[in-house]
């Protein structure tokens, strides 16, 4: 497997750290690009990257907006959930420069899938989006968050958008592969906090990706986390039942915690994630 770090424009010439990993080969059979969760990095993609990549898929990963090397001086905070949109569109077109026309696909987890589903809601000609317990809806267990999004949020967000809220994510209930959570807690580069102005459109776009399921019409494998007690999966399956694709397949994983990719029994999701590729590569 390659590794190659870089920096890409983003929205309003942002520039924005990437990395990828690449097959030994240079037969790719398709290129993805993989969206992170809230709070983590890119680094976050290496586990299911590697597995990917010896099946002969290149990845591609950015931190997002917020989110250590790309956190700016305001590490926790989003100005929209359209400038992380845009982001996806700038990476894609770089990707296109040099994926000799194969075919992209996105993959999201958590507070990255919600960014997935907004994109292929909204860019219908992807060619597959694979999703893992995605935050629809404000984490379980956000401090003072969830109160104050109840109470103002509109009000607040628009007179103190970058003030910053606590929001301390048990790392107990990400994983039950014990090496990778020690790695997870001593994780200097997450983050614990969390703007009015990122809370408050995470509650309007997963709100926004409820009410337009519907217009989902591409490709999608949904992966959901039976044991999870960071997002809602009852919402996970309101959401896929509302999804209008005739190509739509959903997974429960009974006892899994949340970052399925980063369980002890992954290898379960990525041979489903590798059947499902590998059948929508033609």
């Amino acid at each position: 497997m390659r590794k190659e770090t870089g920096y890409f424009e983003g929205r309003e010439i942002k520039k924005l750290f990437f990395q990828k990993w690449l097959p030994t080969s240079d037969n790719i059979k398709a290129n993805i690009i993989a969206i992170h969760g809230w709070g983590t990095h890119s680094d976050r993609m290496e586990i299911p990257a590697s597995y990917l990549v010896e099946q002969g898929y290149a990845i591609y990963s950015f931190d997002l907006r917020g989110h250590w090397r790309n956190a700016g001086e305001l590490p926790g905070h989003i100005d929209s959930m359209d400038h992380i949109q845009k982001d996806i569109v700038l990476f894609k077109d770089l990707i296109l420069e040099e994926a000799n026309q194969k075919k992209i696909f996105l993959m999201g987890h958590s507070f990255g899938g919600l960014v997935s589903i907004i994109f292929a809601i909204n860019h219908p000609a992807i060619s597959g989006v694979l999703i893992s317990s995605p935050l629809l809806g404000m984490f379980k267990k956000l401090s003072i968050g969830k109160k104050i999004l109840k109470s103002a949020s509109k009000t607040i967000s628009k007179l103190a958008p970058t003030k910053i809220l606590n929001n301390l994510i048990d790392q107990n209930q990400l994983t039950s592969d014990l090496k990778i959570l020690r790695k997870h807690i001593s994780d200097k580069n997450r983050i614990n906090v969390i703007s009015v102005k990122s809370a408050s459109e995470i509650d309007k776009f997963s709100k926004w990706a409820m009410d337009n399921a519907s217009n989902l019409t591409c490709p999608i494998l949904v992966m959901q986390a039976g044991s999870d007690k960071i997002v809602d999966k009852e919402k996970t399956q309101d959401f896929f039942e509302g999804v209008n694709s005739k190509d739509k397949k959903y997974i429960e994983y009974d006892g899994f915690l949340h970052e399925l990719w980063n369980e002890k029994g992954r290898d379960l999701c990525f041979r489903d994630m590798y059947i499902w590729l590998e059948k929508h590569l033609k």
